[in-house]
């Protein structure tokens, strides 16, 4: 099944296109603005006939940014009339690292001093949810943090949790920042999953998933 993945819930906005797992396009930009999209995903060369379902990050991120990306998704699921699912940003992000073994902690900067957060379990190439997508302030964090024995890899905005005395826990690591996007190939390659589980969303009734409660305590996909 070719499934496109659509991301702009950061400042760089990413397509992707597969067939099951056959990457057919991949591009990443950081110069366009998000109501762009449907342009994009024309430049980038895929035909409307190459689509048989469609992957969205809904959130958390950018207010602007999910606005676009899901305005662009559900605009093209409506009128391919193909099957449209939503997929975690942070989940996305975790999903750059799902080859390492251990906990993938992932951290978005939600402003007003707290953070979105949440942990997966990488574990032979597949994903495990450990919490929902939470919104924390640092030191909730850190205390989540100190009950986890294993390895651990912080991915996302990790500026502000790098003075918090974790370089010196040898079970932690930081990802280069490359892995800190939720590209839109992964938000494909979680769509796949979700649409062929039966998991699909009415282009109608899908919303963004801001950092604000109590929706993003809500989402557990």
């Amino acid at each position: 099944m070719r499934i496109l993945g659509i991301s702009s819930a950061t400042k760089v906005i990413s397509i992707g296109l597969i067939d099951e797992d056959k990457v057919l396009v991949e591009t990443t930009v950081s110069d366009i603005r998000a109501e762009k999209i449907i342009l994009y995903v024309n430049e980038a060369g895929i035909k409307p006939e190459q689509i048989e379902g469609i992957a969205v990050a809904q959130g958390p991120g950018s207010y602007s940014g999910l606005r676009g990306g899901l305005a662009a998704a559900k605009s093209l699921a409506a009128t391919l009339s193909v099957p449209l699912t939503g997929v975690s940003t942070l989940k996305a992000i975790a999903y750059n690292l799902v080859d390492i073994e251990g906990t993938m902690v992932v951290i978005l900067d939600a402003k007003r001093d707290e953070y979105n957060f949440a942990l997966f379990g990488a574990h032979q190439g597949k994903l495990k949810r450990l919490t929902d997508d939470l919104v924390l302030p640092i030191d909730k964090i850190m205390a989540k943090l100190s009950e986890i024995t294993g390895e651990m890899y912080l991915v996302g905005n990790t500026a502000g949790v790098r003075d918090q005395g974790l370089g010196g826990r040898g079970n932690f690591h930081f990802a280069e920042e490359i892995h800190s996007h939720p590209f839109g190939i992964n938000v494909a390659r979680l769509g796949l999953l979700k649409i062929t589980a039966g998991e699909t969303e009415d282009p109608l009734k899908l919303t963004p998933k801001y950092s604000h409660k109590p929706n993003i305590r809500e989402y557990k996909h």
